[in-house]
């Protein structure tokens, strides 16, 4: 990877809500799965739960998207961690080491699509591991499977205009534990 610029929390939640604000998909996991009443709301507690707004933001570009990617850690969100033992401690290709999940993800027409028509200009928002050094996938988990899945069955992707993504240190790893296990519902499930 290479140091494109610093930047802020403002204006990676603007791309966030670029990408995914006005998709009826994630409109209706929000509002309609999660129980809040807008995609904004459902994002910005998913942010304060990791406390986005008090780290510092960088931009970064991957110089090999193909391998870098998959090799990120997933992020703590139920539906992800799914299936592991150890949470919060795999990756997009670990994921597809599960012979039920690589069937699954190979029939997925979102990570499908994606990875016939990957996204020019794509940016992902990703958490630096101080304790490991290691990537954790914050938003952008099905390009970032789509990657993994092409990775394993062979067509190379073509990534446009290049893919970025944006890190901030997390210097305590027990928060994407705590996050994991709060989940993103409205109403935590007792």
């Amino acid at each position: 990877m290479k140091f494109v610029k610093d930047t802020t929390w403002a204006e990676v939640f603007e791309g966030w809500r670029k990408r995914e604000a006005s998709d009826p998909g994630w409109i209706h996991c929000a509002t309609v799965i999660k129980g809040w009443p807008d995609w904004e709301s459902w994002r910005k507690f998913t942010a304060s739960q990791i406390g986005a707004a008090e780290l510092a933001w960088q931009v970064f570009e991957f110089t090999d998207p193909a391998n870098e990617i998959p090799a990120m850690l997933i992020g703590p969100y139920t539906g992800w961690q799914s299936g592991f033992a150890n949470k919060n401690q795999s990756t997009f290709e670990d994921r597809l080491n599960i012979p039920a999940q690589f069937e699954y993800f190979s029939r997925h027409e979102k990570v499908a699509s994606i990875m016939k028509n990957f996204p020019l200009d794509t940016e992902l928002i990703g958490l630096v591991r101080e304790d490991s050094g290691r990537i954790v996938c914050i938003e952008g988990h099905h390009r970032a499977m789509a990657v993994a899945l092409a990775k394993r069955l062979g067509p190379k992707i073509s990534f446009g205009g290049g893919v970025r993504i944006v890190l901030a240190k997390l210097k305590d790893p027990a928060v994407l534990d705590r996050t994991l296990a709060r989940g993103s519902t409205k109403e935590k499930i007792v």
